[in-house]
């Protein structure tokens, strides 16, 4: 019996979404820089060293993305979901039980809560909602974005208290048995695409007859659905994965050593977690509003204006030299990284749905690197110079050719 559009089963999916999507990157995205010090300290570990552990689980995602993009498109997407969740909880568990050592460091965190949360917490869940939505799919991938970002909020300083208060150990377990409780039942409720419900995206009455597919192109809705043979020889594909590359590589420096560059400009531990929370928060404004501009204006166009200010807070980072200043640039940063769920819905928006995780995989196959570069990039930058300043400015040349390389990326015409 088909849900009624006063129902539309695809805003619950969406909540369920939201609520795994926030556990994943609470912990592996916003926790993790506050896990840094202390877990670099009890291990002996130089940062460098700390940031190559940390990128491993990004650069896992190189090989990893195709593959999960395969499985998504071919199983759905609840079962890579139950399945990578549950190995991130027992990951987190494992972590804080027995890491004593770089080697158990890397088994724990970066080949199963890392490669968990990769395989569950992000891909499946943004193929969901690409099939899902169509007109709104700007406000939806918004609040998906938004629930990472409201993870970081919740997460980051909970985490940090619990560090303060019982160890990074009792606090890492803490999280992983939370995760397990709370992710797995909103699992069991996703669904792949409102057709297995007798639906349409957005909730749209069903009227008429499906459109036929030619010359391997469908058009359901005027969003014409490319194969990924397509995909590869459309130059904007490539300029989308070159602007979203650049981006990833300033923003995982950032991000991953945000805690400890606060703290070395005199932030104890706990305001730095709350600040990593405040970044976080910030994201969910950037997030629902980036995605309600987006579904009226072009997007590209928005990432584009977008991303030049995030280039100019990084500047006024640079260039701060009190508390005030950094929380301007934790405003702006923090708002414009909210706007990543943009890139997922210019990705659907150019190449439609039929083959919507698997050239996600494939592009996050391209950009993966340069995501795994940041941190140690901005790790051996500090353990050379002392600070992060070297680090910085080059992000913010790295984010003003993102911003062109945004700008200049147009969607392809129907013609290949």
């Amino acid at each position: 019996m088909p849900w009624s559009a006063k129902s539309f089963y695809g805003w619950r999916l969406l909540v369920a979404s939201c609520v795994i999507m926030g556990f994943s990157s609470g912990i592996i995205t916003y926790s993790a820089t506050v896990f840094f010090i202390p877990v670099s300290t009890a291990l002996g570990l130089n940062r460098t060293t700390m940031s190559v552990a940390f990128s491993l689980a990004r650069a896992e995602n190189f090989l990893l993305a195709p593959i999960v993009g395969y499985f998504i498109d071919r199983l759905g997407p609840k079962r890579p979901i139950i399945f990578g969740m549950t190995m991130a909880g027992i990951g987190l568990i494992l972590f804080g039980l027995f890491t004593n050592s770089f080697l158990l460091f890397i088994l724990t965190w970066t080949f199963m809560v890392s490669v968990g949360t990769n395989i569950g917490g992000f891909a499946p869940n943004w193929a969901m909602i690409n099939n899902w939505f169509n007109r709104k799919k700007g406000r939806a991938m918004g609040f998906g974005m938004a629930a990472q970002a409201a993870g970081g909020v919740l997460l980051a300083p909970l985490v940090a208290i619990l560090i303060s208060n019982v160890g990074w150990r009792v606090a890492a377990i803490i999280a992983g048995i939370a995760l397990l409780l709370v992710v797995l039942p909103f699992a069991m409720m996703i669904r792949t695409r409102p057709s297995d419900m007798g639906l349409l995206p957005d909730g749209d009455p069903l009227e008429g007859n499906s459109p036929a597919i030619t010359s391997g192109q469908s058009t359901i809705a005027g969003i014409t659905h490319f194969t990924v043979q397509q995909v590869v020889r459309i130059p904007a594909f490539w300029i989308l994965n070159l602007a979203m590359g650049l981006r990833q590589f300033g923003q995982s420096g950032m991000i991953f050593h945000f805690s400890p560059l606060l703290q070395d400009r005199g932030f104890s531990a706990i305001m730095a977690g709350s600040t990593v929370g405040l970044l976080a928060f910030m994201g969910i404004g950037g997030a629902i509003l980036g995605g309600w501009v987006s579904d009226r204006y072009e997007r590209r166009r928005v990432m584009a204006i977008i991303v030049l200010f995030e280039t100019l807070a990084l500047a006024l980072l640079f260039l701060a030299t009190s508390a005030w200043q950094v929380y301007v640039f934790v405003l702006i940063y923090g708002f414009g990284g909210g706007a990543h769920a943009l890139n997922r819905a210019i990705l659907g928006e150019y190449f439609g749905q039929d083959h919507y995780a698997k050239i996600w995989g494939i592009l996050s196959m391209a950009t993966t690197p340069l995501a795994a570069a940041g941190p140690i990039f901005t790790g051996g930058v500090f353990d050379y110079f002392g600070n992060y300043n070297i680090a910085i400015i080059t992000f913010v040349v790295v984010y003003a050719v993102s911003a062109v390389a945004y700008f200049i990326c147009r969607k392809p015409s129907l013609q290949i």
